[in-house]
């Protein structure tokens, strides 16, 4: 009986050991390619890349319209559009309000050419209170890259900055809105 046990577990521990693993030697070699996790990758190597943002506030009827609208200026590229879309439901005031988007950065003279775009998440933080400047970051990936950016695709992008304010009221009945979000994009 002991015997018997000992069989059954030792054949047990083989089964889960050759037979739970990815790369196992009994999974067919045409099922493995599935197994492997899929990444947007450019089509060859490319350094960081970075550029300079200055962006203004629209009040766009967001999703359907860019919220934040301006330029990026790249040292060895020149100087794009740069637009974003805001996909988060709308959040009342808080210290921290995190977010969704999608970005899009495209020819100046064509907005229907877009280089780079793809999500973003991120936080603003506004614990100094409105119309003092706060920070924001922004981390996401690049899903769409057309020449010369096609080298960034599928890489990680970053970006942060700070965000100015403005009053749209009057000193007595203050309407405060975000005015203008300079930073730095950054693809690594």
């Amino acid at each position: 009986m002991k015997r018997l046990i000992l069989m059954f577990l030792i054949i047990g521990v083989t089964i889960v050991f050759f037979g739970c693993s990815e790369n196992s030697f009994m999974t067919p070699e045409s099922d493995q390619s599935d197994l492997a996790p899929t990444r947007l990758k450019g089509t060859k190597p490319a350094p960081n890349l970075i550029g300079e943002m200055d962006l203004y506030f629209t009040f766009g009827n967001w999703p359907a319209e860019p919220v934040w609208v301006g330029t990026v200026t790249f040292e060895d590229y020149g100087e794009y559009g740069m637009r974003f879309y805001h996909l988060s439901p709308f959040k009342e005031y808080s210290q921290a309000s995190p977010f969704e988007e999608w970005f899009e950065i495209y020819d100046l003279g064509d907005d229907t050419h877009v280089y780079l775009a793809g999500p973003d998440v991120g936080v603003t933080t506004t614990a100094n209170k409105p119309p003092e400047p706060c920070k924001y970051r922004m981390n996401g990936e690049i899903e769409v890259a057309t020449a010369p950016f096609e080298g960034w695709l599928g890489r990680n992008v970053h970006m942060s900055g700070v965000i100015t304010w403005q009053n749209l009221g009057t000193p007595e009945a203050p309407v405060i809105a975000p005015a203008t979000a300079p930073g730095t994009f950054r693809i690594n």
